[in-house]
């Protein structure tokens, strides 16, 4: 690919990235930029992220819409993601680059995650999830112009105006609320764990500090009450409604620096993986996490398990959300997943 016409990228650097480990990226033929966020209106022909799961993530929403060739090279505390694509040290990431100058033949598209947070106002009881914000409205005289509903217009047919009025709730849903995880998303006690962990400093982030958040946290930890509706054939059914430790939802198998939480998932199925725990003791939720890292919590009697394409969350109290070891919104929200969403460069 350099050969014959130069490649054009972005050097997004995370935290701990220096200009002296892109220096090593700089082959023949590439002409490589520095930036700590990517242009809106430029697309180069290939970006190259130096950082671990919490950078990725902070670009995601850059990068997918513009289907620009992303090389991940692990510099961060946790580097699932980049495990995930078969990338584990720098040096696998130089050798992924290098092919992709020459030949342009490894690059593949994987699926990302979506959040959508749901609007609900402050001591309302959640709408149930197929409602409408239109609903209990009179479509005969209900009129939408482009500054809002109004009443005193002609009639117009019911289902021209809900149709009309469908398209704008859809449209106004598709703004930039939307947030893109690549790993795991979820609520619950890893959230207030992910919480924990961000206080702390990145030598232990990188060496057992989830496991002693965990501890901190685990004691003074009571349970939310998880309410999962889940999208089938167009429809929504709710398998879930009772007290629970967390839940997660993967679009990759693992996070949290090896957390195989959603072991079974893959990033270009166009499905989901869900992780729910119920309440345990506190010996068994130590022996879960212990075995997590294998994925051997799965089949445990306490852990529900199963693929989706489109879930919704409520929590009773609000809960925090976490992706990417990042903080995200609060509960309620929906998870979605995008198909072939990121055009990402891999060693083979």
């Amino acid at each position: 690919m350099c050969d014959s016409s130069g490649v054009r990228a972005v050097a997004l650097l995370g935290p701990v990235a220096k200009e002296q480990h892109v220096r090593q990226f700089e082959l023949p033929d590439v002409n490589i930029f520095f930036g700590n966020e990517l242009d809106p209106t430029d697309k180069p022909d290939a970006a190259l992220i130096f950082g671990g799961d919490g950078t990725i993530h902070r670009h995601l929403g850059g990068l997918a819409p513009k289907d620009i060739p992303t090389l991940i090279v692990p510099m961060g505390s946790a580097n699932d993601f980049a495990r995930s694509l078969g990338i584990r040290s720098v040096e696998h990431a130089l050798t992924a680059w290098r092919r992709f100058c020459a030949a342009g033949d490894n690059t593949r598209s994987v699926d990302l995650g979506t959040i959508d947070p749901l609007d609900e106002a402050p001591g309302r009881k959640s709408a149930p999830p197929d409602a409408e914000p239109w609903q209990g409205e009179s479509l005969e005289s209900l009129h939408f112009v482009p500054d809002g509903p109004r009443r005193d217009l002609p009639p117009m047919a019911g289902r021209i105006m809900q149709s009309q009025l469908r398209r704008a709730a859809e449209g106004e849903r598709a703004l930039p609320r939307t947030i893109f995880f690549g790993c795991i998303a979820g609520t619950g006690l890893d959230a207030e764990v992910n919480r924990r962990t961000l206080r702390q400093p990145r030598w232990l982030r990188a060496h057992g500090g989830y496991v002693v958040a965990l501890l901190q946290v685990l004691g003074s930890f009571h349970p939310p009450h998880v309410t999962l509706s889940v999208e089938v054939d167009g429809a929504w059914q709710r398998p879930l409604d009772q007290s629970g430790f967390l839940i997660a939802i993967g679009n990759g198998p693992q996070y949290g620096h090896g957390m195989r939480l959603t072991h079974q998932a893959e990033m270009d199925d166009g499905l989901l993986e869900v992780c729910f725990v119920r309440p345990l003791s506190k010996l068994r939720l130590l022996r879960l996490f212990r075995v997590v890292y294998r994925g051997g919590h799965i089949g445990m009697k306490e852990v529900e398990y199963f693929q989706a394409s489109r879930v919704r969350i409520v929590t009773e109290p609000v809960t925090e959300v976490f992706a990417d070891g990042e903080p995200i919104c609060k509960t309620p929200v929906e998870i979605a997943v995008q198909r072939n969403a990121l055009r990402v460069i891999v060693p083979s």
